[in-house]
C-alpha cells in the first residue's frame, strides 16, 4: 500500500508540474500578447491623428514594459503554490487509498482546501495577481511619449489613461480565471490517477478471487486423495518458535528503521535545497525592486533636470532685454564723452 501511494503521488507531482509549464508557455504568454495587441489597437485608433507612433511600434515598446514582468510573477506564485498543491493532492491520496474519503466527497471538497493551504502561507512567502507596479512601467511611457502630444485635448487624454486601466483589470481577471481553470485542471489530475488505481484494484480483486476459488477446489481434491502431512513446525518446541518469531520481528524493525532514517536524511537534503532556493528567490526580488526603484528614481531626477532646464532658459530669455538695455546706456554714455 506504501508503495502505490507513494507511485501515485509521484505521477500526480509530475503531471501537475508539466501542467504549469504549459500554463507558461502556452495560456499565459497567449493571454498577454492578446491584451497587448487589443490595447495597442484602440490606442493607435485614438491617437491615429496624431501620427507620432505606429501600431506595431506601440506592441512592441508595451511588451518590452509589461510582458516579462508578468511571466516572472506568475511563475514565482505558481511555484509558491506548489507546495500548498503537493500537500493538498498528498492528503488526498493517502485518505482515498486508506478508505477515509470518498472519490465524490474529494470532487465537493477539493478547491476548497487548495485554497485554503494556499492562504496557510507555508514558504512564508506570498504571491497575489495585482499589476499596479507592473503596469506603473507603462504609465510613465504613456505619459512621457504620448499624453505631452494630445495634452490640448483633455477628453483624449482622459481616454488614454482610462485605456492604461482597463488593461491592468483585463490582464488581472485573465490571469485569476487562467488560475482558476489551472486549479480544476489539478483536481482532474488527481481524479484520473485515483479512478484509475481504482479500476486496477477491482481487476485485482476479480481475478484473486477466482485465483482463490481454484485454489480452495484444488486444495478439497487433493485432501481428499492424499493423507494430510505432518506441519513443519512440528519439530520445534515452544520455546524455539518463540525465539525465531522475536528475531524476525527484530529484523523488520531494524529494516523499517533504516528506511526512516533515509527518510528523514532526504527530507533534510530537500529542506535545504527549498531554502536554498527560497534565499536566490528573495534575492532576485529584493535586486528588481531595488533596480525599480533606481529607474523611477532617475526618471524624477530627469524630469526635475528637466524642469530646472526649462527655469533656466525663461530666466535668460528674460535677461536678454536687459541686457540689450544696459549696453545701449553704455553705448549712449561713451557717445556723451566724446562729445565733450
Amino acid at each position: 500500500m506504501i508503495g502505490t501511494i507513494e507511485r501515485i503521488k509521484n505521477s500526480v507531482l509530475l503531471k501537475c508540474s508539466t501542467l504549469n509549464d504549459d500554463v507558461i508557455s502556452k495560456e499565459l504568454v497567449n493571454i498577454i500578447d492578446t491584451r497587448i495587441y487589443r490595447f495597442s489597437e484602440e490606442m493607435v485608433s485614438m491617437i491615429d491623428s496624431a501620427s507620432m507612433i505606429s501600431e506595431e511600434s506601440l506592441r512592441q515598446e508595451v511588451s518590452l514594459q509589461i510582458k516579462t514582468p508578468i511571466i516572472k510573477k506568475i511563475k514565482r506564485k505558481l511555484f509558491i503554490d506548489s507546495l500548498a498543491l503537493q500537500i493538498t493532492n498528498d492528503t488526498f491520496i493517502e485518505d482515498a487509498l486508506t478508505g477515509k474519503i470518498t472519490i465524490k466527497q474529494i470532487e465537493k471538497t477539493y478547491i476548497k482546501e487548495l485554497e485554503k493551504n494556499k492562504s496557510s502561507n507555508q514558504l512564508n512567502m506570498t504571491e497575489n495577481l495585482n499589476l499596479d507596479e507592473i503596469i506603473n512601467n507603462l504609465r510613465l511611457f504613456v505619459d512621457e511619449k504620448i499624453v505631452p502630444n494630445i495634452k490640448e485635448n483633455a477628453f483624449l487624454t482622459n481616454s488614454i489613461v482610462n485605456l492604461v486601466e482597463k488593461l491592468r483589470a483585463n490582464l488581472e481577471d485573465d490571469l485569476q480565471k487562467m488560475i482558476n481553470t489551472t486549479d480544476l485542471k489539478y483536481l482532474d489530475i488527481l481524479l484520473g490517477e485515483l479512478k484509475e488505481e481504482t479500476v486496477t484494484k477491482e481487476e485485482e480483486g476479480e481475478i484473486s478471487m477466482f485465483e482463490n476459488l481454484a485454489l480452495e477446489n484444488d486444495s478439497l481434491v487433493s485432501n481428499q486423495e492424499e493423507k494430510p502431512k505432518s506441519n513443519k513446525f512440528d519439530k520445534y518446541d515452544d520455546m524455539t518458535l518463540f525465539n525465531k518469531m522475536i528475531l524476525s520481528l527484530n529484523t523488520e524493525e531494524e529494516k523499517l528503521s533504516r528506511l526512516e532514517s533515509k527518510l528523514e536524511k532526504s527530507k533534510k537534503e530537500v529542506d535545504q535545497r527549498l531554502n536554498a532556493t527560497n534565499k536566490n528567490i528573495e534575492m532576485n526580488i529584493q535586486r528588481e525592486n531595488m533596480l525599480s526603484q533606481r529607474r523611477l528614481e532617475l526618471n524624477n531626477k530627469e524630469v526635475e533636470l528637466n524642469s530646472k532646464l526649462s527655469e533656466a532658459e525663461v530666466i535668460f530669455l528674460n535677461m536678454k532685454p536687459l541686457i540689450k538695455g544696459l549696453n545701449k546706456i553704455k553705448d549712449a554714455n561713451d557717445g556723451g564723452n566724446t562729445n565733450e
